[in-house]
């Protein structure tokens, strides 16, 4: 790859991204966007939200859509491991630990960063009936306060991780790439809004899950999917 098209691919696929992150996510942390969104959800005779349980929002799309992904990474582990006995899987075997690992690896720093954000899900909140103090992302929670494990979106993480489908069809299938990145975005979107109506997250949380799974993908891409230097 040339230097200029190796300039070029960062400047789509790494500052743009961080640019448009910045502008989003800056917007809003300066306004009310987040409580707009789950106020809707939101029944204040009750202070509670009545979607929490709901069967559909809770066994298909919470259960359901972690499980689909899990199958796709099992699968993605399946092609690599056969790829060594199945001669028509070799070229497969890189594209295949890639997606595994894109999945692993993305959805696994999202819950890392969940586990030490101490961010609070809605429902926890006093706003909405719990007995936590809403925080903006930079605010620091009071010394008494109950740790809280809610930031980013970890539900949707599952969904935003199969972005990395974009980086193995970007050089040599570009309209399929830019379906399997609007799909992946999509259904993180998707997997992350019934997570919103059930109060357990902010739109957010979920958009921050999507950038960090963009960045994981976007590193393995470099690591492992990157073309060699053209032969002489």
């Amino acid at each position: 790859m040339r230097r200029s098209d190796t300039s070029r691919f960062y400047v789509w696929h790494l500052g743009a991204p961080l640019l448009l992150a910045l502008v989003v996510l800056g917007i809003f942390e300066l306004t009310e966007i987040d409580r707009w969104i789950n106020d809707d959800f939101y029944d204040v005779t009750q202070r509670s939200f009545p979607l929490r349980h709901d069967p559909f929002l809770e066994r298909v799309l919470h259960r359901g859509g972690k499980y689909s992904i899990v199958l796709v990474a099992l699968g993605a582990l399946a092609v690599f491991g056969a790829s060594w006995w199945v001669a028509a899987w070799r070229g497969a075997r890189r594209p295949a630990l890639y997606i595994f690992l894109a999945i692993a690896l993305g959805t696994g720093a999202v819950a890392w960063l969940k586990a030490v954000s101490n961010k609070h899900c809605p429902y926890d909140l006093a706003l909405y009936g719990g007995s936590e103090p809403y925080l903006r992302l930079w605010e620091t929670a009071p010394a008494d306060a109950r740790r809280g494990n809610c930031f980013p979106g970890g539900h949707a993480s599952g969904g935003f991780a199969l972005m990395a489908f974009y980086f193995v069809w970007y050089r040599r299938r570009p309209a399929l790439a830019r379906t399997a990145l609007a799909g992946g975005f999509a259904y993180g979107f998707i997997l992350g809004f019934g997570r919103i109506m059930q109060g357990a997250h902010f739109l957010s949380h979920n958009l921050w899950a999507a950038l960090v799974c963009w960045l994981v993908a976007l590193v393995l891409y470099r690591l492992l999917l990157w073309p060699p230097p053209a032969a002489p």
